[in-house]
């Protein structure tokens, strides 16, 4: 019996070696052809971060907002049939960001947790540990670019590339890329001055859509990053109590983008493939 066990193992392992030479195993580099819409839909969460993501058949989360948030991801999930989340992204771990998810994991299935690969420093962090130990998760800790597709929209994952920054926790957000037809999207957590030079290596060309960095707040890098994203729509998360900053706005302005804030409610924005429409 161990011989025949050994085998397999010999004969599975030569398979998968072929497999991958013979191409079977890739890592999409375009997006696919249009098949149906993608939506993404940025809720009303304070000066935090919630957002969904969705194709036709699949569901990606970036981030869950504060620890009383994280009803309202399950809430919009709940309304809208979303019994399972493909990919749930933490883009880092300051309470804003990462309070929601163990409500979350209490609530759906997830495929998959995504994270930079740092530690946090908060009680929200530790309840987020405590969360994936209950429901036996296993993060990725991103360390190299990801690549995937959920129907017909192709994802882009972009880990920060240092080990440590000059300032906040902040500079080690994920910045996730979203390509859908003709259309780009593009997701930047609360990246400031280094990790914004970062990502404008990592993420080529102009984008479509904007998730504006850091609640729009603005730093000495911001101009010069949007100018080079280029962005149609941009959206910040925002509140009354704490709201874009002026030069920020200015900035976006300055480029004919249309602007919208969370503060005034939901913000979704659906893609046909070619066209972006916005409706808040």
């Amino acid at each position: 019996m161990k011989n025949i066990i050994k085998l397999i193992a010999l004969l599975t392992a030569a398979f998968l070696m072929c497999s991958c030479a013979a191409g079977t195993v890739e890592t999409p580099t375009e997006a696919p052809a249009v098949t149906g819409s993608f939506e993404t839909n940025i809720l009303k969460v304070g000066q935090a971060d919630a957002i969904i993501l969705r194709t036709s058949d699949h569901c990606a989360v970036i981030d869950c907002g504060e620890k009383d948030d994280g009803d309202e991801v399950v809430k919009f999930l709940a309304d809208n049939g979303v019994t399972a989340i493909d990919k749930l992204f933490i883009t880092h771990f300051d309470k804003d960001h990462v309070g929601g998810v163990p409500e979350v994991l209490d609530s759906v299935s997830v495929g998959e947790i995504v994270t930079p690969s740092y530690e946090g420093n908060n009680d929200e962090y530790e309840a987020y540990l405590t969360a994936l130990e209950k429901h036996n998760i296993t993060p990725t800790l991103l360390e190299d670019e990801m690549t995937f597709t959920l129907d017909d929209a192709l994802f882009e994952v972009y880990p920060p590339l240092r080990k440590s920054y000059a300032e906040d926790d902040n500079e080690f957000s994920l910045a996730v890329s979203v390509t859908h037809g003709d259309n780009r999207f593009l997701f930047t957590g609360d990246a400031k001055k280094q990790r914004l030079s970062e990502i404008l290596n990592q993420c080529k060309g102009e984008y479509d859509f904007l998730k504006v960095p850091h609640h729009g707040r603005y730093n000495t890098y911001t101009k010069r990053f949007f100018e080079t994203v280029n962005p149609k729509y941009a959206v910040i998360t925002c509140s009354d109590k704490n709201p874009a900053e002026e030069q920020t706005v200015a900035a976006l302005e300055s480029l004919g983008c249309g602007i919208y804030y969370t503060q005034n409610g939901d913000v979704t924005a659906t893609s046909d493939g070619s066209e972006i429409t916005i409706t808040q």
